[in-house]
């Protein structure tokens, strides 16, 4: 009994015109307008089924119908060289019972100029771009629009904002404006194109930002007030707001997640703020340059820190606003390894960038105990460490040291201590627990 061949289908039915391609136990038949398939690829397809294990037909058919229906679509069915193209990776050839490998086609030896080699095997100039060609249009499930690829070219590093939470808020090609009047709203991640019955206009906002100030000053409930400034940001965004009053909603919430410790809320703010001051629209620019230098150093981000400080380096630390260039000598503190000049300067932080030195101060007093313990290997006067280290009273010295798992204190008359040679091995595993830095909220 014969079999009948079996056939790929790509595309929809109707009346449309069918070209066929034999293979050994299979065909492929896909719609076409006017013209057939090049001989290029029914000479693929038919190389593929004959490089093919009976128990992968189905998987090869799948793979198959892949390629052919996105060659279609993007109008590259007489542009790709197929006779140069790798095979599917169902397509095998066996070399013993022990071991199955991928089969590729081998590429052309023999030119005289290669640009890159893959094992043992040359490629020329054009085979390595058909492969960098195959690479591109497989990276997307976006199908490309056009039937080249053009060289790409090296451009300049460049900030891109990161404000939608999903793809529905990122659709700009559907601006609203909103018409609700309510003052308070909570926050909802969208799921769809924003109501604009829900959305509140300017003027509205600025009223809810008004109230939200005077709450927060008499009230002080942040989980209530951080959501407010959430869905406050979301109307702004969906509605393309992108003013002055923007600015001062972001710059107050990321002050009021400073105070509260919330730095994934701050970072979220900050990222905005950044783009915003790039649109030349006016805030307090300066306040959060120092913040963003203090954030990179919690962070531990040093590439981040190193490019800022190219983008800085043609204007003098004394033309810097005094913020900045307060941050910009914790760096530098912290490159030398000089614990006395960073807790001075961590006493001194101006504005809000105390909080976020809070987040990693417990970091450097670690790596200023280890310092001293290695300096003063016969001990040292707690109240001397308490004074450097920026302590305000013994009991919370005691409490740090405590948390740390060091107990070994000697007291003598009226000052207590600190067994530096005990205590080190102590303090070098502590060390390694802030070696990574958790940071939630990022985007």
């Amino acid at each position: 009994m014969n079999k009948q061949p079996q056939y790929i289908v790509v595309g929809g039915g109707g009346k449309k015109k069918k070209a066929i391609v034999p293979t050994p136990k299979s065909s492929i038949k896909i719609d076409k307008k006017d013209d057939e398939w090049p001989n290029s690829l029914k000479e693929y397809v038919a190389n593929s089924f004959s490089h093919c294990t009976p128990n992968m037909k189905k998987t090869l058919e799948t793979q198959m119908r892949a390629i052919i229906k996105q060659a279609k679509n993007t109008n590259m069915m007489d542009v790709i060289d197929w006779n140069n193209r790798d095979l599917p990776s169902a397509c095998i050839t066996t070399k013993n019972p022990n071991s199955v490998e991928l089969f590729h086609k081998k590429a052309k030896i023999g030119t005289k100029k290669t640009t890159s080699t893959i094992g043992n095997i040359e490629l020329t100039p054009t085979e390595e771009r058909k492969r960098q060609l195959r690479a591109m249009r497989f990276q997307s499930d976006v199908p490309a629009t056009t039937t080249t690829v053009q060289p790409a070219k090296k451009k300049k590093k460049s900030f891109t904002p990161i404000i939608w939470t999903n793809e529905a808020e990122a659709d700009l090609n559907n601006v609203i404006v909103g018409t609700s009047t309510e003052l308070e709203k909570p926050y909802f991640r969208l799921t769809s194109a924003a109501d604009p019955a829900t959305v509140r206009p300017i003027n509205i906002l600025k009223k809810a930002f008004k109230m939200l100030r005077t709450k927060w000053r008499e009230e002080g409930n942040y989980s209530y007030i951080c959501e407010q400034f959430k869905s406050m940001r979301q109307d702004l965004t969906v509605q393309r707001i992108r003013t002055e009053f923007t600015v001062r909603v972001y710059e107050t919430h990321a002050r009021i997640a400073l105070e509260k410790g919330d730095i994934g809320e701050y970072n979220q703010c900050q990222t905005q703020l950044k783009y915003l001051y790039e649109q030349n629209i006016p805030g307090c620019e300066n306040e959060f340059l120092a913040y963003r230098i203090l954030y990179m150093l919690f962070s531990q981000n040093q590439s981040d820190i190193n490019a800022m400080l190219e983008e800085m380096c043609d204007v003098g630390l004394q033309n810097h606003a005094e913020c900045v260039q307060h941050a910009l000598m914790v760096r530098s503190a912290l490159a030398k390894g000089n614990y006395h000049n960073f807790f001075r300067l961590y006493e001194t932080a101006p504005n809000m960038g105390g909080y976020l030195l809070d987040q990693f101060v417990g970091r450097k007093r670690i790596d200023a105990l280890i310092v001293i313990c290695k300096a003063y290997k016969t001990g040292i006067s707690l109240s001397y460490v308490a004074k450097e280290l920026s302590f305000d009273s013994m009991k919370k010295l005691a409490k740090f040291l405590r948390e740390h798992g060091i107990k070994q204190l000697v007291s003598k008359s009226k000052d207590s201590i600190l067994d530096t040679k005990s205590a080190l091995p102590v303090l070098m595993a502590q060390s390694k627990n802030y070696n990574k830095v958790d940071i939630k909220g990022q985007i």
